[in-house]
């Protein structure tokens, strides 16, 4: 990778040594509020001067927490001391450490600087108005789930803050009260969704029938939410929304005509939060949280349009983008109806020369994610070619897994110049294509455009559906792969101060293509699916007379062992349109302090 030119950055941190103070001397400066705790254990020991710093921090500040009185026997230092508590899982467990070993007992002080409190507390307001400025921006986008997660959490983390009175931020000209402002914006965003029954399909074969939903956010489609809806006296687990479809599912011998549901959409994220320790912490806490009983909507099952799936009938209609008046698509279309109508019933046999040997493959890996079926039987598919592909996006499918996890997802069919199906992928959002495709003319061609988002669908496929080949194809022999996790320190020593530190950081390691791979083989065998969604694509040229682009993307993760977001950056060089090579890959839960992530700007050319 001798084109590439990557700048280091190495930091160190210097140890801060406190053998010149003692015990005595931080309990009688006046300068330090602190804890101490005795045993003969040290654990103990130091477990009980954390408590107890926590204590004398909550009678501090005890005073800032009376707003949340609620009747007169209310105590506020136990209220108090209960917001203090949520702190302790990130600053207070990296507060100062003094420790003595007198007649076979440990005295342990734990310590922190009278003027370090505000900054404890100016991080979490910090938090505050990201998670703030964040679900603004996601609602703009109809991104639902984003803005409820983003909105609760901030609402939560600001009733852990002194200022929780008086907080306020810059909002359409004007200033608002967070207090009132996060409730209100919450209530909001569930008023303004809307859930319309669009068909109806039964089975015959297995009793079963579904719902197709279509969820709007101020009359626009949703482009997430999460939602479950309850069947008898259960709720079902988390399912997805995917641009604006969903479904219910339900059993002939439970269900009636005129039968009403009730839907939940998601707002709490409780199992996403160990992604910010202070989200956590208060989800975890004695702390009352705030619950919103307009999560819940009714819905009057009985509409919409009936289809019977026996009748194997997909309405389907083509809409040709440029570039395809000069193939002939009958046999195309033919040989895409019969796939799709043939998936409700996947488990019977299915022409193989509809596919070549790699498309039957992937037809394979399909049917056996999630137990596939099509969301829509009436459906308007667009059609384009690129290069000597013929492109048909796209079909809506729910995937359901056996720890009943739902998803929707918008298929793609690959097609070969003899109509064969080469590969199916799983889309982009439309939001993610359009501004993709909005992009001026200078930055790319149309055909460029189409590449760069038929690239991101096999690589979002290629995670999804376990597919290494391709992962291994794609990235280049010298790569550089950076995967940044969080991590917890190792205890810190006794004599070490780590400064402004906190107890969670991002920690970046590099991989070689090779580790990285073994690694996704490891993480593939163990969960029984994978789950991306990608949004806010950022795609930027690297060298105008080059077509190598650096492309900035915010993804969601999801397996049936773990959840996260964050940002991925790939540098990928399309010079070669047929066979894209990804130069670096990074990979990092949060932006940093700035608000930037990794960017091509990091990685600049040296010479080609």
């Amino acid at each position: 990778m001798n084109w590439l030119y990557i700048k280091v950055f190495v930091f160190v941190i210097l140890p801060c040594f406190t053998f010149s103070q003692t015990i005595d001397e931080i309990r009688n400066s006046g300068n330090y509020l602190y804890g101490f705790g005795v045993s003969e254990i040290y654990e103990k020991a130091d477990h009980e001067a954390l408590d107890d710093l926590i204590s004398q921090i909550s009678v501090s500040v005890e005073s800032k927490f009376e707003y949340h009185q609620i009747d007169s026997n209310f105590i506020y230092r136990e209220y108090a001391k209960s917001v203090i508590k949520t702190y302790s899982s990130t600053s207070l467990n990296g507060a100062n450490r003094i420790e003595e070993k007198k007649n076979g007992f440990f005295n342990v002080i734990r310590y922190i600087r009278k003027e370090d409190l505000s900054k404890m507390f100016a991080k979490r307001q910090r938090s505050i108005i990201e998670y703030v400025t964040a679900g603004i921006q996601a609602e703009t986008k109809f991104q639902i789930a984003d803005a409820l997660r983003n909105f609760y959490w901030a609402n939560i983390l600001l009733r852990g803050h002194p200022s929780y009175a008086s907080m306020s931020y810059p909002y359409q000209k004007d200033s608002v009260l967070l207090k009132i402002f996060l409730p209100s914006k919450i209530n909001e965003i569930f008023s303004h969704i809307t859930i319309e029954i669009l068909e109806t399909t039964y089975n015959e074969n297995d009793k079963t029938g579904q719902y197709t939903l279509c969820f709007k956010y101020c009359n626009n489609p949703v482009q997430s939410l999460d939602y479950s809806y309850k069947l008898k006296n259960t709720w079902t687990s988390i399912i997805n929304v995917n641009n604006g479809l969903a479904f219910i599912e339900f059993f002939s011998a439970n269900m009636k005509v005129d039968d009403e549901i009730t839907i939940r959409i998601e707002y709490i994220f409780r199992e996403q939060s160990f992604f910010d320790k202070d989200v956590q912490a208060m989800l975890a806490s004695d702390i009352d949280m705030p619950y919103f009983s307009t999560c819940e909507k009714r819905l009057r099952l009985g509409n919409g349009r009936e289809v019977d799936i026996q009748q194997n009938a997909n309405i389907i209609s083509f809409k040709k983008y440029d570039r395809i008046e000069d193939i002939d698509i009958k046999i195309i279309k033919t040989n895409f109806e019969e796939v799709v109508n043939n998936l409700p019933f996947k488990k019977a046999a299915i022409n193989h020369d509809l596919f070549t040997e790699e498309g039957y493959l992937a037809y394979q890996k399909l049917i056996e994610y999630g137990d596939a079926i099509p969301l829509l039987r009436t459906n308007e598919v667009k059609i384009i070619k690129i290069n000597n592909e013929i492109i048909v996006r796209s079909v809506p499918m729910r995937f359901i897994f056996s720890k009943k996890r739902g998803f929707t997802e918008d298929v793609v069919f690959i097609f070969n110049e003899e109509g064969k199906i080469k590969d199916i992928n799983f889309s982009l959002s439309q939001i993610t294509i359009d501004d993709i495709l909005s992009k001026e003319d200078r930055f790319a061609t149309n055909e460029e455009k189409y590449i760069i988002i038929h690239f991101l669908e096999n690589y979002k496929t290629a995670y999804c559906l376990k597919r290494l080949d391709f992962i291994e194809n794609v990235f280049d022999e010298d790569a550089l792969i950076i995967v940044g996790h969080v991590v917890k320190k190792y205890k810190q020593a006794d004599n070490i101060n780590y400064g402004n530190l906190s107890q969670e950081e991002v920690t970046y390691q590099k991989f070689t293509k090779g580790e990285y791979i073994n690694r996704l083989k490891r993480l593939f065998s163990l969960n029984e699916f994978i789950n991306i969604h990608f949004e806010d694509t950022d795609v930027r040229k690297a060298k105008k007379d080059y077509k190598v682009y650096g492309i900035q993307i915010a993804q969601h993760y999801t397996s049936d062992s773990y959840a996260d977001k964050g940002y991925l950056f790939l540098l990928l060089d399309l010079r070669d349109s047929l066979n894209p090579i990804i130069h670096v890959r990074t990979w990092q839960p949060k932006k940093d302090e700035n608000g930037s992530v990794y960017g091509i700007e990091d990685f600049p050319f040296e010479s080609y």
